[in-house]
């Protein structure tokens, strides 16, 4: 049973961190859905930047999660990061379609998991430090 736990918590970082990059590879290769929800949100009258740019940094955070969940590099640390992002998420575009803010939820609740519990398999940091 332990090494069922332990290997669990392998695949749901990799799932966060396919997640992370299916966002990634759209807001580079198909920033006018984020430009669009961006637009009609309104965190656009917060941003200091353009939409378009922020898009970029969207595309470019999201990659970076997906590297480092995959490497294993600070693994808790990173999902601390990926969850205040998708709370982030969740609150600036609400509920607009249900499928859309369970998917949201449902990641949330990996990064938690990762959070309380790490993932030292197949890391490239090694540690037992807890986060919380």
């Amino acid at each position: 049973m332990k090494k069922l736990k332990t290997y669990s918590s392998l695949f749901l970082r990799i799932g966060l961190a396919c997640a992370f990059l299916s966002n990634s590879l759209q807001a580079f290769l198909a920033p006018d859905e984020f430009v669009k929800l961006l637009n009609s949100s309104f965190i656009i009258h917060l941003l200091p930047v353009s939409s378009v740019t922020f898009v970029h940094f969207i595309g470019f955070s999201d990659g970076m999660v997906s590297l480092l969940l995959v490497l294993g590099v600070y693994p808790q640390y990173v999902a601390v990061y990926a969850g205040l992002w998708l709370i982030g998420v969740m609150a600036t575009f609400g509920i607009y379609d249900y499928g859309d803010i369970l998917e949201h939820i449902a990641f949330f609740s990996i990064a938690v998991y990762l959070i309380f519990n790490g993932s030292d398999v197949c890391s490239v940091t090694k540690t037992k430090n807890k986060v919380l």
